[in-house]
């Protein structure tokens, strides 16, 4: 099993960008999709989980009154916080999760590309902090790769699975694409027509 402080020290080592954030079609409509679903145009207190170096943090924030990111690689949160250093409302830290879960109520948790590089014990110390995490209104959305990577035991399908089977809130929508997976969740079991009035 690899070490997953050693793998993102040696991905970061000579290289700002990865996964090719900035230049991949794949990851720019990706984080489109993402935003698409949000069933918000705005929320008050945000927490990114994996900000990496921050290029999706950088659309989130326009979605957040204020928003947490959270990667617990040095290097990508110094990059990270270069890039949103002129929103004050964003907050870079480099915390390591589930451990050093941050103290607050979030009315959204946004998990992208992360949970597979957990230990399923891990894994599920971080749906429960997750949970205790939300408010009322909280919603959680996470998307993540369908493949095997090299030297980790969870796919993405693994950790929808198990976040499908240990979360207790409301399973609002699911995406299915040939490439990753996007599943949404919500405290509130009230859609977004019904909230409108539509129903």
């Amino acid at each position: 099993m690899i070490n997953q402080t050693d793998y993102f020290d040696e991905l970061y080592k000579n290289n700002d960008d990865p996964w090719e954030y900035e230049q991949r079609w794949y990851e720019r409509r990706k984080r489109q999709i993402c935003l698409s679903l949000l069933l918000k145009s705005q929320y008050d207190n945000v927490l990114e989980i994996g900000c990496s170096n921050g290029v999706f943090s950088e659309q989130l924030a326009r979605r957040a009154k204020h928003l947490t990111s959270l990667d617990a690689n040095a290097k990508a949160v110094q990059i990270a916080q270069k890039r949103l250093d002129s929103l004050p409302h964003v907050q870079v830290i480099q915390k390591r999760i589930p451990e050093q879960f941050p103290a607050g109520s979030f009315d959204l948790i946004v998990i992208s590309e992360i949970m597979y590089y957990l230990q399923p014990s891990e894994l599920s110390e971080l749906i429960h902090k997750v949970e205790n995490g939300l408010t009322p209104q909280g919603k959680v959305l996470c998307c993540h790769w369908r493949y095997p990577i090299e030297g980790f035991a969870l796919k993405g399908e693994d950790v929808h699975q198990v976040l499908r089977q240990q979360f207790s809130l409301n399973h609002y929508l699911n995406l299915n694409d040939p490439d990753f997976i996007i599943d949404l969740w919500s405290k509130d079991s009230t859609t977004l027509a019904a909230k409108e009035g539509l129903l």
